[in-house]
């Protein structure tokens, strides 16, 4: 499931009322997941190594520790930090750490406005296997916006030659399939080689309100990869050499970015595509 809030948990329950009316009744915020110890704190120098760390308080105030883990892609926790122009994405799972920690090294290659995503799948039973919880981070520098762009089919990535059907349809909270066949340089289909549990990651971002949602590209067999939203779900697979069937599900209308990761032949590769959902 994607772009959620942090759970609410706990809201108390109001009983009671005074007969004259005046009396005040105090409702208490409902307890939530959170990120506690968030740093860097203040502004980030560009295209120098910064180590992005956190913890996740549950509502209890103490720190989450036990995540999914096995197989697959749904696991531990997904590391996503995009430029608010959507010109530059990285894609990270780091480990956890005693107590909870979670500590990674990023280069932010430009000034300008961050987004971080941390989606979280901790080890529990109930309809919703994840949540994200988000922060916002300035890089120093005066930011120079790059353009969008528009939806192009056949892109030339990392020696690779990516094919994706001409007109997409896609529509808002309904599963739609999109696939993508990937050859090398000498016109031959593609091996894909697993990265983070999944043999391609697809990211969405919405234009400009910056909303989030990921699936993932599997093996027929894997188990773990397909995606929930509002009752619809999606599988992408991968069933042969150079073929990608990406699961696509998105929550709204409007203009959104994908940025599809896989790595062909062992090389990673990261390929932008701008659609338009109805």
């Amino acid at each position: 499931m994607r772009r959620l809030a942090p759970l609410l948990l706990l809201l108390p329950l109001v009983a009671g009322c005074s007969s004259s009316g005046s009396k005040k009744i105090a409702i208490q915020p409902a307890k939530v997941y959170r990120l506690a110890g968030f740093r860097p704190v203040g502004s980030i120098a560009p295209r120098k190594p910064t180590t992005v760390a956190f913890t996740i308080d549950q509502p209890s105030g103490s720190p989450l520790t036990a995540y999914r883990t096995g197989p697959g892609p749904h696991t531990g926790i997904h590391l996503i930090i995009v430029r608010d122009d959507l010109s530059t994405i990285i894609h990270r799972h780091p480990p956890m750490q005693p107590g909870g920690r979670f500590e990674q090294q990023v280069v932010f290659p430009a000034p300008g406005r961050y987004r971080v995503i941390v989606d979280v799948y901790p080890r529990r039973r109930g309809p919703v296997p994840n949540f994200q919880l988000f922060k916002d981070l300035v890089v120093r520098g005066v930011p120079a916006p790059a353009p969008l762009g528009g939806y192009q089919a056949v892109q030339h990535v990392g020696g690779f030659t990516f094919t994706a059907p001409r007109r997409p349809d896609i529509r808002a909270i309904q599963s739609t399939l999109m696939t993508v066949h990937v050859s090398d340089a000498a016109g031959k289909p593609a091996r894909f080689v697993p990265w983070f549990g999944a043999l391609a990651h697809a990211i969405f971002f919405h234009v400009g309100t910056l909303d989030y949602f990921h699936t993932h590209v599997c093996a027929p067999n894997a188990t773990g990869c397909t995606s929930l939203l509002a009752g619809a779900k999606v599988t992408g697979r991968s069933s042969a050499p150079g073929k990608l069937t990406i699961g696509i599900l998105l929550p709204t209308a409007g203009t959104w970015k994908l940025f599809l990761q896989a790595k062909p032949d062992g090389r990673l590769v990261t390929v932008p595509y701008v659609l338009k959902a109805r």
